[in-house]
């Protein structure tokens, strides 16, 4: 089901000031891509084109450079594909405008008989077609993408982004936070929504006064066979249990309170991790936080790489 509702952008045929929004919404698009804009949107006669683009391509050889002819269609409004009598002169567009390939950029998608006609073309000419669901495809898979979401569709992106299931990717790559018996990831969909996963904390007490004298593992796992399994063999070795659960952990207020009580209470001396214990619950926080921070843009990438590398003693 489309997340994006193209309709927030205005149309394109109707008068108000806005008319060029999906025109320039292509335009941003592109540059998010990669693209170097060489003419970009403006009204009036525009000899068939609204937005030429140039792409590099490094190989072998060195770079080239490939000319992109851009149409542009928003017919998210009226519900109707864009049809061949849409696109026509495609081949004499491109002449004119000494351009290597066509990139269909639509709000909808093309007919049947327009893709017949464009993928004719493909023998002497590159052809691309950018259609709603391609173009939200492309927006929804980084941050760059996103901040073009909340300028031209804040609505429909406002709602998936405060109610879509997502990890970030903080890291290299997705680290799953694995159950201690089974394997499960407890950062899975299903296990959140239903509550399926704690946190553990192993404690050594005092037994004259019952006060926690140690911190000695944090483990998580599955409710039920799986927390029974593992906290039977700490329990007949003397030890006491608490947990909480990870849904709620992953709540992000929540989540900042909780490493804040952790943070007090190391400081005020009122708990004392063994080794293990740390080296786990920095484990599971940094887990957890990828269902709770939000994904880092270009920039903020490339920063981070360039901090990494200024030494500690600096």
């Amino acid at each position: 089901m489309p997340i994006l509702n193209f309709k927030e952008i205005p149309q394109a045929n109707v008068s108000d000031g806005n008319q060029d929004m999906f025109e320039q919404f292509a335009r941003d698009f592109f540059l998010m891509l990669g693209f170097e804009i060489e003419t970009g949107p403006d009204r009036g006669q525009d000899g068939g084109r609204d937005l030429i683009i140039i792409e590099k391509r490094t190989g072998i050889a060195g770079v080239s450079a490939i000319k992109w002819l851009v149409s542009c269609k928003h017919k998210a409004h009226s519900g109707r594909s864009v049809t061949d009598n849409d696109e026509q002169d495609v081949i004499d567009r491109l002449t004119a405008h000494n351009c290597n390939g066509f990139i269909g950029f639509y709000s909808s998608v093309p007919s049947a008989p327009l893709a017949r006609k464009l993928e004719a073309y493909k023998n002497r000419y590159e052809i691309l077609i950018f259609d709603n669901e391609r173009i939200e495809q492309s927006l929804l898979v980084g941050e760059d993408g996103r901040f073009l979401c909340r300028r031209y569709f804040p609505n429909s992106f406002y709602i998936w982004e405060t109610t879509a299931f997502r990890p970030t990717v903080l890291l290299s790559q997705y680290e799953p936070l694995r159950c201690k018996k089974c394997g499960r990831d407890l950062l899975e969909e299903e296990v959140i929504n239903n509550e399926q996963g704690i946190v553990v904390f192993v404690e050594k007490y005092n037994k004259d006064n019952y006060d926690t004298e140690e911190i000695v593992d944090i483990y998580w796992t599955c409710k039920g066979e799986c927390d029974r399994e593992i906290e039977k063999s700490y329990l007949s070795k003397g030890f006491n249990t608490k947990w909480e659960d990870i849904s709620d952990i992953a709540i992000p207020v929540k989540y900042l309170q909780w490493n804040l009580a952790v943070l007090n209470r190391l400081e005020e001396g009122m708990d004392n991790y063994s080794s293990q214990a740390y080296d786990n619950l920095k484990h599971f926080i940094i887990r957890v936080s990828q269902l709770v921070l939000k994904e880092q843009n270009d920039k903020q990438r490339e920063r981070f790489k360039m901090l990494q590398e200024i030494p500690e003693y600096f």
